[in-house]
């Protein structure tokens, strides 16, 4: 039994439980009409079902979790990962400085830039492509506010 895991587990057990509670306060809805607490709700409740399966992993020594643990234990993290990841974390600032189109296109240029150094213009004119689509989309045809950021657009 990894103690770490499981004092792990009941932590994010307890946050789930909380996000849960806030977000029953703050209205969950409908399927059909959502409120603010709709998606954190639902978050938390998966959440805690993660939790809840690694305290029961850990809290018994069944094979299966020691599988587990030597398979996670041959997983290696390399800068592109790294990368990946705080670009994820990065661009919801951005986001609201810069505005829906650059950030998107800026951030869409840079992951189609990563796995492998190819032509700019092509990566560039992609990142384009795919920003426009999805803006048309959120926009257009979902009629959703995106942010405008410090240029107007």
């Amino acid at each position: 039994m990894n103690s770490r895991d499981l004092l792990g587990g009941f932590f994010w057990l307890v946050l789930s439980v909380f996000v849960c509670i806030e977000s029953i306060r703050n209205d969950i809805g409908t399927v059909h009409y959502p409120g603010p607490g709709f998606l954190p709700f639902w978050s938390a409740v998966i959440l805690g079902v993660f939790a809840a399966i690694l305290i029961v992993k850990n809290s018994s020594n069944l094979k299966l979790g020691k599988r587990f643990v030597e398979l996670r234990r041959g997983m290696k993290w390399n800068n592109k990962t790294t990368l990946v990841i705080c670009s994820l974390f990065l661009y919801p600032l951005v986001l609201s400085v810069a505005g829906y189109f650059i950030a998107t296109m800026a951030f869409m240029t840079f992951l189609f830039n990563l796995p492998k150094r190819s032509k700019m213009w092509i990566e560039g004119m992609s990142a384009f492509v795919v920003t426009l689509l999805s803006y048309l989309i959120f926009q257009g045809c979902l009629g959703i506010r995106l942010p405008k950021g410090i240029f107007g657009f």
